[in-house]
């Protein structure tokens, strides 16, 4: 008994036509595997990445020594900050985020953003203050150079950085 693709033309032909079913059947799976980002890029930025950032600039910022306590602060921002950058690739519910996260630009100062927090986990590490201000500036090259190509003007969405957000926790104390 011979098989109907006994030739060559023909195996190449089925190839060609199961080829795009089989991708397309790989990615309706990682879609389905896939979780949207439910809030917007600015929200992130504003709540996450910004109050996060914060910490570093201040702590380095400041005419004394850090405290062990401090450093640890710097450590737990630092992180939140690292993982933000690959975060804000992945799109969000913002009028402008799925636009933003194609753009080589987009990638390349997520990606700078995230190697500026991994510098400033790194001083945390080492209670270098110098680093940690090194890492700081690199921060501030990744932030303005990201506003100045995607949202040169603030705020948007009417969110606003709140200095005393960790604060807020009393709102939920009990008596």
């Amino acid at each position: 008994m011979t098989h109907f693709l006994h030739t060559i033309p023909q195996r190449i032909l089925a190839l060609s036509l199961l080829w795009p079913m089989a991708i397309a059947a790989v990615l309706a799976h990682e879609d389905e595997q896939a979780v949207a980002v439910p809030v917007s890029i600015n929200a992130l930025m504003v709540t996450l990445i910004d109050h996060s950032a914060h910490y570093i600039w201040d702590y380095s910022a400041m005419n004394r020594r850090i405290t062990d306590e401090e450093w640890q602060t710097v450590e737990y921002y630092a992180i939140q900050l690292a993982g933000s950058g690959p975060l804000i690739t992945l799109g969000g519910a913002g009028d402008m985020d799925n636009a933003w996260v194609t753009s080589p630009v987009w990638t390349a100062l997520s990606r700078d953003m995230t190697n500026a927090a991994m510098k400033a986990l790194e001083a945390a590490g080492e209670k270098d203050k110098l680093k940690l201000g090194l890492a700081g500036n690199d921060l501030v090259d990744s932030c303005e150079g990201c506003h100045e190509a995607f949202k040169p003007t603030l705020p948007t969405e009417g969110i606003l950085h709140q200095p005393d957000y960790d604060y807020l926790y009393h709102l939920f104390e009990r008596k």
